[in-house]
């Protein structure tokens, strides 16, 4: 870990009341600066204070995964491992008297054990792995477009999708890749969690340093994703425009990436049970429109890596949950 990333080294930008916004700004611009950051997650809590007159008592807990430090131009850089908590305490009544603390969590060495060691999931075995499987999930779900499969659900076309993937494998004398398992679907290679005021965009970096890059063939999972899109209708000779804004949420979400426009922040995909009900569908997602919600990408991958694949997996759920 650089050491520029030491606890008592981490600027807290605490004179900027970013911890006040709602919703927070985290990662703060200040935390973004010291090195590509592949996920980050918070949580907060608020209580009435017991002692009359000083309004609300808030604590914020925002946590990040670092990426490995790297000075490749060619190869984005993978997990450190290395995670930054940073809890912020204040009161509705004077938050500019905020108080933080910052604390690191670096990955354990487990021992050995009789256990044979498990293999760590490389970008070599997930570009591998997309040439291997993607070919084979793009003709199915493109071949299946205005048909329902299935029962219609939208996490069914996936697990087909895997499923005449690995029956091709086997033929050809490969392994198959994993099958659907609830809503992981391979290896975890991006996730985020949108807000409004962060939007998801290649510029602002966060889509700039995905490990093995978004690929066709991938999987897109979204929880609790809400879209917001803004337009302007033309009215008139006189170009009077009115704005219009468009919603579309999704509890849970499952669709085929068939295409990637980075600089776009958009993703094409094929999916089942979206906008048209229990049919097969081409549609795109912007991913800088997404104001809310959890977004995870997943590279499907053999069925012997499955065990190893730790190294890409950047998930930060429970973290915030205590200190």
């Amino acid at each position: 870990m650089s050491r520029f990333k030491n606890e008592s080294a981490i600027p807290l930008s605490l004179e900027t009341l970013w911890f006040t916004h709602s919703p927070p700004t985290f990662p703060y611009p200040a935390l973004r600066q010291l090195g590509t950051i592949l996920n980050a997650n918070y949580a907060w809590e608020s209580t009435p204070s017991l002692t009359p007159g000083i309004g609300t008592e808030h604590i914020f807990i925002g946590a990040v995964a670092w990426a490995e430090d790297s000075a490749s131009t060619t190869h984005p850089p993978g997990p450190s491992g290395i995670i930054t908590k940073i809890r912020v305490r204040w009161l509705s009544t004077s938050p500019s008297s905020a108080t933080a603390e910052v604390k690191n969590i670096f990955p354990t060495t487990t021992t050995t054990t009789t256990h044979s060691a498990r293999r760590e999931v490389t970008h070599t075995d997930l570009q591998r792995a997309s040439e291997w499987y993607a070919p084979d999930i793009l003709a199915y779900v493109k071949s299946h477009v205005g048909l329902t499969i299935g029962d219609g659900e939208c996490w069914t076309l996936a697990y087909k999708a895997l499923q005449h993937a690995g029956q091709k494998a086997l033929r050809e004398g490969r392994e198959p890749p994993m099958l659907s398992t609830g809503r992981v679907h391979g290896c975890l290679i991006f996730e985020w969690t949108a807000c409004a005021g962060y939007p998801i965009t290649y510029s602002s970096g966060i889509l700039g340093h995905v490990p093995t890059g978004i690929r066709a063939g991938d999987i897109l999972e979204l929880s609790d994703g809400r879209f917001r899109t803004r337009y302007t209708a033309l009215a008139g000779l006189g170009l009077v425009g009115t704005q219009h804004e468009e919603n579309v949420r999704f509890s849970a979400h499952t669709a085929v990436i068939v295409a990637v426009k980075m600089e776009d922040s958009t993703l094409g995909v094929v999916e089942q049970n979206g906008r048209a009900r229990c049919v097969v569908v081409e549609n795109e997602y912007n991913l800088s429109n997404m104001v809310s919600g959890v977004v995870r990408i997943y590279r499907p991958i053999g069925t012997s890596l499955v065990m190893g694949s730790n190294l890409h997996d950047v998930s930060l759920v429970g973290v915030c949950d205590e200190w």
